[in-house]
Parts: C-alpha cells; sequence; structure tokens
C-alpha cells in the first residue's frame, strides 16, 4: 500500500512537471505557415458547421472537431475571434496524455518503468515543443501508440474490448494524417519478427479481429466523412498515400540527409547558439535495449519480454523508415522519438535497481534529468522562435508581429476601421501566415499577383518581386490627375519567414483622411 502510495504522488509529480513546462505562455511564439493554415481550416469548421477532406492537403480533420470543444469553452465563435491559445490547447492536450499512456504497459514494462517513462516524456524538449504547436503531429502519435498499447493488452488478455479499442484508436490514427501508413509499416515488419520468435503462439480469435476492423473502419469513415455526408472522402483517404510518398521521395525544399533527425535531437547548435541535446537519454536507450535483448535471449516463455521487444523493433524500424525516406521535417520524427522514451523508461528502471545506494541512483537520474528540462524551458521561452532551436523551421520572426500591429493600427485609424480595404500580394501565395495575424481585417483582398484591373487599396502588402508591376499599376496605368500617393508603411527590411520579405504601402490621401492616423506606421 506504502509503495503504492508513493507511486501515486510521483505520477501526479511527473505530470504537474510536464504540465508546468508545457502551460506557460502559449501564445508567445508567433504562429508558424502550418499554424496558420490548420487554423484557417479550422475556422471554415468553426464558422460554417462542416469539414471536406482535401486528399492532396492538409491531412485529416481529426485536429479541427477536437478544437471545438475549447473554442466553444471561451466563447470563440468566429475567426477572428480565435487565439492562439485555444488552438494550442489541443496538441497541449495530447502532449499531457503522452505523459501518462506508459501507464498501459505497466503489466509489460514494470510500475517503475512507466512512471520513467512519463518522466523522459514530460522533460523531452521535443515532445515539449510540439505539445504547444498547432499541428497534426501529437495527436498522430498519441494516436498511433495507444493503438499498440491497447493492442498488447489484448494479447495480454484476449478480451473484445480491448479489440475494440485498438481498433477505434487505429481509426482516430487513420483520420489523423496520412503518414498512418509508415507507423503500420513499422508495426507490421516488428509484429512480423515477434510472430517468427514466437512461433505462431501469437493468436487472435477470429471475431475479435472483426471487431477490431470494425471499430477501426467506423472510426475513421465518420471523422473522414464527417457522420457520413461526404463518403467520397473515406476512398479519397486511401488514394491519398500515393501522392503523399510521391512528396516524401520527390524534390522538395524538405529534402534532408539520413541522419537529420538524430542530428538534431542529440548535437543540433548554430553559429553563436548554444549546444542543444537529448543525449542524457542514450545511457538508459542503450541500457532499455539491453534488457529487452537480454530478455530475447533468455526465450521467456512470457507476453512481457514480447511485448517489449515488440517497441524495441517498431522504433528501430520507424527510424530506419524516416531516415530512408528523403522528405524530413523536424516534427515527422516525433513518432520514433516517442518509442526511445517507452525504451528509456525500460532501462531507467532496470539501471537505478541495478545500483545498491539509491543516493547515488537519484543522482545520477537528476544529473540527466536536470539539463532536459533547462533546455526545454529554454527552447519554449528564450528561444521559442530562435533558427538556434532544433524544433524550429522556417519560422517567423519578431518582424511578423511589428508587420501585423502596423497593418492593423492603420487599417483601423481609417474611416471603415476594420472594413478598410487591405491588397496584399505574393508570388505563390507567400503571404502566409498573414491571414491568421491579419484575421481582425475583415477586407483583405489576396494575391499571388499584381491585377491591374482592379482598384487600388488604400493599404497594399507585396513582395519584392512584384514591386515593379505594382509601381506601373500606381503610377503609369492611371490617367494624370488619378493617381495617388504611396508611402512606405516601414521602410527597413521586413520578412514573414525566413527569406520572404515583404514590403508595405499606404496612400497618403487615406492617411489625411483619417486624421493622420496611419502616420505613425508610415513613419517606421
Amino acid at each position: 500500500m506504502r509503495n503504492h502510495r508513493l507511486l501515486l504522488i510521483l505520477w501526479v509529480l511527473v505530470f504537474l512537471l510536464g504540465a508546468l513546462l508545457r502551460l506557460p505562455r502559449l501564445e508567445q511564439r508567433p504562429m508558424h505557415t502550418d499554424e496558420a493554415v490548420h487554423a484557417v481550416k479550422f475556422a471554415a469548421l468553426l464558422q460554417e458547421g462542416s469539414y471536406t477532406y482535401d486528399a492532396d492537403e492538409y491531412h485529416g480533420p481529426t485536429l479541427y472537431y477536437f478544437t471545438l470543444l475549447p473554442a466553444w469553452l471561451r466563447g470563440e465563435r468566429t475567426f477572428a475571434e480565435l487565439s492562439a491559445a485555444t488552438l494550442r490547447s489541443v496538441p497541449l492536450f495530447f502532449g499531457l496524455g503522452l505523459i501518462l499512456l506508459p501507464l498501459l504497459l505497466t503489466p509489460f514494462t514494470g510500475r517503475w518503468a512507466a512512471l520513467a517513462a512519463g518522466l523522459w516524456t514530460a522533460l523531452s524538449p521535443m515532445q515539449i515543443f510540439y505539445s504547444r504547436y498547432y499541428i497534426q503531429e501529437n495527436l498522430f502519435v498519441f494516436a498511433g501508440y495507444l493503438t499498440l498499447m491497447l493492442g498488447a493488452r489484448y494479447f495480454s488478455r484476449r478480451h473484445w474490448g480491448w479489440a475494440a479499442g485498438a481498433g477505434a484508436a487505429l481509426g482516430l490514427l487513420h483520420a489523423t494524417k496520412e503518414t498512418d501508413i509508415l507507423l503500420v509499416a513499422a508495426a507490421v515488419l516488428a509484429g512480423g519478427v515477434l510472430w517468427l520468435r514466437q512461433r505462431g503462439r501469437l493468436r487472435v480469435e477470429p471475431l475479435h479481429l472483426l471487431i477490431f476492423l470494425a471499430a477501426a473502419l467506423l472510426v475513421s469513415a465518420l471523422l473522414l466523412t464527417a457522420g457520413f455526408t461526404h463518403l467520397q472522402a473515406f476512398a479519397d483517404s486511401f488514394t491519398a498515400y500515393s501522392g503523399y510518398l510521391r512528396r516524401g521521395a520527390g524534390n522538395s525544399l524538405h529534402l534532408q540527409p539520413w541522419y537529420h533527425y538524430l542530428r538534431l535531437l542529440f548535437f543540433f547548435q548554430e553559429p553563436g547558439r548554444p549546444l542543444w541535446s537529448e543525449a542524457w537519454l542514450l545511457p538508459f536507450v542503450v541500457s532499455g535495449c539491453v534488457l529487452i535483448a537480454r530478455a530475447f535471449l533468455q526465450k521467456e516463455d512470457s507476453r512481457r519480454p514480447a511485448v517489449l521487444l515488440f517497441i524495441a523493433l517498431f522504433t528501430a524500424a520507424l527510424w530506419l523508415i524516416y531516415a530512408v525516406i528523403p522528405y524530413k521535417t523536424p516534427w515527422n520524427g516525433l513518432a520514433a522519438h516517442y518509442g526511445l522514451l517507452l525504451i528509456a523508461g525500460v532501462g531507467t528502471a532496470g539501471l537505478l535497481s541495478s545500483i545498491r545506494s539509491r543516493t547515488a541512483g537519484i543522482l545520477l537520474l537528476a544529473c540527466c534529468a536536470l539539463p532536459l528540462g533547462i533546455q526545454a524551458h529554454l527552447l519554449n521561452t528564450t528561444y521559442a522562435s530562435d533558427p538556434g532551436n532544433p524544433w524550429v523551421y522556417a519560422h517567423p520572426g519578431a518582424d511578423l508581429q511589428r508587420i501585423s500591429i502596423l497593418v492593423e493600427d492603420a487599417a483601423g485609424a481609417g474611416p471603415d476601421s476594420l472594413l478598410t480595404p487591405v491588397e496584399i500580394i505574393a508570388t505563390g501565395d507567400q503571404y502566409w501566415p498573414l491571414p491568421w495575424s491579419l484575421r481582425r481585417l475583415l477586407n483583405i483582398g489576396w494575391y499571388s499577383r499584381v491585377d491591374t484591373t482592379l482598384p487600388a487599396a488604400p493599404i497594399i502588402l507585396c513582395t519584392p518581386d512584384q514591386e515593379q508591376l505594382l509601381l506601373r499599376k500606381l503610377y503609369e496605368i492611371p490617367p494624370a490627375g488619378e493617381r495617388s500617393l504611396y508611402l512606405p508603411l516601414w521602410r527597413e527590411y521586413a520578412e514573414l519567414r525566413p527569406g520572404v520579405e515583404i514590403r508595405g504601402y499606404i496612400r497618403k490621401e487615406f492617411i489625411d483622411a483619417s486624421g493622420g492616423g496611419g502616420s505613425r506606421a508610415a513613419a517606421q
């Protein structure tokens, strides 16, 4: 009873530690382009009440459906009312769920190994960073590992409830993101090796298999088809694989070498920036691998080593798959990283139990946990949008906030206030994430090139490559006497995100009509 009480207290402390590192200042970091795109997609669901799955972009609807609850609770009913904290509360919820998820593995890993896995998840800088990032990845990882863990519980006790739960989790995974095929492939590889090792002793009741598949299909179809109102979406979710696989293997700005995720995780340093590393986990990962290998070599006739071996094989297969695929963005490595944390939990329990001195074991744990906690805090505060952060990827800097304030202030000073016409021109729709930053302005036109047939708005933003055509529209095409003078909204270099410069202009007559409003912006 005493150990149970101690374990409960420690779990509460671990969870609170994870929450403490994840909750503060959710709105501090500017919204990434991907976050802004998902915010716009969610706003459509929020305001129109429906979502149509797109097999080419944006992924499945689960992130948006889960966002409805915090938006409703906070009274946010329109795009303009949405806050970054509301949106990011969804990945935060599932990030906290990943801390507790190892509890499902307790019968196989042991209580202390599950607690250690929860601790490493709570402290991991990578896990924390993407727990505050409005993309599908945290929900995706949660659904994927929930499927595996409920499946493990099924093989421990063949009950239809575990089969149904695992199937529902798989359906959630499929409806979340098309890269579920990679997790399924890793699970098949790991399961095949395990089946050979068990010589066919892994059995599934035919009825339970049907329940598993039915639950998976039902949940996935329900979500993807918006309650069976758009049936084609379910078929599209499978044909989408070919497009995403082509993108992963094709020519792209996201092509990286096979060791890219390892570099980000264990040895990342930009000039003039600190060295970031989660290598503090490696002694425990190695220890976990040794313990799992030992159980495998002893050929114990027990489900415990079988589950541990599956986790290790699944993690290794996932790392291999992500290494081979040339298309790499930092968040895609989150699923493989979580597997390492589970193995580290097994290794931590084994390593600490082998140390005779309890004090020495606690000191070892503290010496490895403290640097992770410090890095996690710095990477999510001081370096939250700094290019020296390994998890920052083409992220907007301070310029975005300054631009947004200048444009909104200038528009708000006019007689039409937030209805002031604003024209934003950017080649290749490179204006993101401005649709999120300027969401309070209600009369914005978004263009990929200058449209000389339309009247010029009083406020215009454009990328430099469109500037000459814009000048022609303003000063050459209009007849003499009908031309307006435009002044710069800001004079120094400003970019929406790394390498994407944007320039702003405001009509002088607009400043005069607003009683000098906007002149402060034009003087910047």
